[in-house]
C-alpha cells in the first residue's frame, strides 16, 4: 500500500510539472497562430481523447505516466496544415517565444508553489542562517553559533542553504578541513570546521553537526519575498550544480532519475503536504533549467538552432538537424540508463 501511494504522489507531482511545460508552449503556439496536432499528457498508447469544436487540435491523456508532448505542425511538407500556420515559417522571435514558454512556465509554477508555502505553512529565512547545533559536533567544537549566517565555505561565496548543502556534500569531496566565514552581531568570523567521516553504501559520509535555522515569517508579503527570493536561490544554486557537473567536481553518481526522485518523495511524503509542494516547485525548476541546455532534443537546442537560421539567413540543412538530434538522443538515453541503475544499485 505505501509503494501505490507513493506512486500515485509522484505521478501526480511529475502530471502537474509535465502539464504545466506542455501548456506553455501550447498557449504560446495558439497565440503565434501554430497549428497543434495534439496536447498530450503521458506518454505511449492513447487511453482517453477528445476534440473541442472549432479546434484542430486533439487533447489526449495516455498510458505511461511519464513526459507529455505538444504536436505542432513543424514542416512545410505537412499535408494538413497550410505554411502560414507552421512553426518554421514563423517570425524568429515567434519561434523562440514558442519554445521558450514551457521553460518560462516551469519558472511560473516554482514561484507560485514556493508563494503557497510560504503564505499556509510561513517562509523560511533566506541566506544560510545556522539552526539548530549538536553538543560535541565538530560545529559546536569549531565555535559555530546558532543564528551565524554563513558566507562564505573555503573562500566560496554562499548566498543560501542550498550552497551550504552543495559545498558540504559535493564538491570537493577530497579535503579534510572547511573554512567557514560567518556573520555574527554585525561581525565576520573566521572558523575551521573538521567533519567526522563515516563509511556508508551511498559512498563517505561527511558530520559537520548543524541545520539550518527553522524560523519563519508569516503573511502575504513575506510569503512574495519568499517565492521570489526562493527562485533565485534554486535557481543559482542548480546553475552551479550544472557548472560542477560539466567540470567534474560533482560526480554523475550524484544524479538521480525516476528511481531515484520516486524514493526522495517515499522519504518526504511522510513530512506532509509541506514537502511534497517543495519538492514539486524544486522538481519543476529542474525541468526548467534541463530544457535550457543547448542541445537539440531539449528546448535550449531547438533555440540554439534558430538562432544558427537566423545568423544564416535561410534554413539550416535538414540532415545536420537530424544527425545532431539523434546524437542528443543518444547521450540522453544513455544518461537515462546509466543514473536508473546507479539509483536501483542504491537501493540494494
Amino acid at each position: 500500500m505505501n509503494f501505490i501511494i507513493t506512486l500515485i504522489i509522484l505521478i501526480i507531482i511529475l502530471g502537474i510539472i509535465v502539464f504545466v511545460h506542455e501548456f506553455g508552449h501550447f498557449l504560446a503556439a495558439k497565440k503565434c497562430g501554430v497549428y497543434v496536432h495534439e496536447f498530450a499528457i503521458g506518454m505511449g498508447p492513447k487511453i482517453f481523447s477528445f476534440k473541442r469544436k472549432n479546434d484542430e487540435t486533439v487533447y489526449s491523456l495516455r498510458l505511461l505516466p511519464l513526459g507529455g508532448f505538444t504536436a505542432l505542425a513543424m514542416a512545410e511538407n505537412d499535408f494538413k496544415v497550410s505554411k502560414d500556420k507552421v512553426l518554421d515559417n514563423k517570425k524568429f522571435g515567434q519561434k523562440v517565444m514558442i519554445l521558450l514558454m514551457g521553460i518560462f512556465f516551469n519558472f511560473i509554477l516554482t514561484i507560485i508553489l514556493l508563494f503557497i508555502n510560504g503564505l499556509i505553512y510561513g517562509s523560511p529565512q533566506t541566506g544560510a542562517v545556522v539552526g539548530e547545533i549538536q553538543t560535541d559536533s565538530p560545529a559546536d567544537i569549531a565555535g559555530l553559533e546558532t543564528n551565524d549566517e554563513i558566507i562564505e565555505i573555503n573562500n566560496k561565496k554562499i548566498t543560501s542553504w542550498d550552497d551550504v548543502i552543495l559545498e558540504l556534500n559535493y564538491v570537493q569531496n577530497d579535503i579534510s578541513e572547511y573554512d567557514f566565514l560567518v556573520l555574527r552581531d554585525g561581525k565576520k568570523i573566521n572558523l575551521t570546521i573538521i567533519p567526522e567521516v563515516s563509511e556508508t553504501n551511498d559512498g563517505v559520509v561527511r558530520s559537520f553537526g548543524f541545520g539550518t535555522s527553522t524560523e519563519k515569517d508569516y503573511g502575504f508579503i513575506s510569503a512574495l519575498k519568499y517565492g521570489a527570493i526562493g527562485f533565485k536561490d534554486m535557481f543559482v544554486s542548480l546553475f552551479k550544480i550544472l557548472g560542477n557537473l560539466f567540470t567534474g567536481k560533482i560526480g554523475v553518481d550524484n544524479l538521480s532519475g525516476p528511481v531515484g526522485v520516486f524514493g526522495v518523495v517515499d522519504q518526504i511524503k511522510q513530512s506532509g503536504l509541506e514537502s511534497i509542494i517543495y519538492l514539486t516547485a524544486y522538481l519543476s525548476i529542474n525541468v526548467g533549467i534541463i530544457n535550457l541546455i543547448p542541445i537539440p532534443v531539449f528546448d535550449g537546442g531547438r533555440v540554439v538552432l534558430s538562432i544558427a537560421e537566423k545568423i544564416k539567413g535561410g534554413k539550416l540543412n535538414p540532415n545536420i538537424e537530424v544527425i545532431l538530434n539523434n546524437i542528443g538522443l543518444i547521450l540522453l538515453i544513455i544518461l537515462f540508463v546509466y543514473v536508473t541503475l546507479n539509483d536501483i544499485i542504491k537501493i540494494f
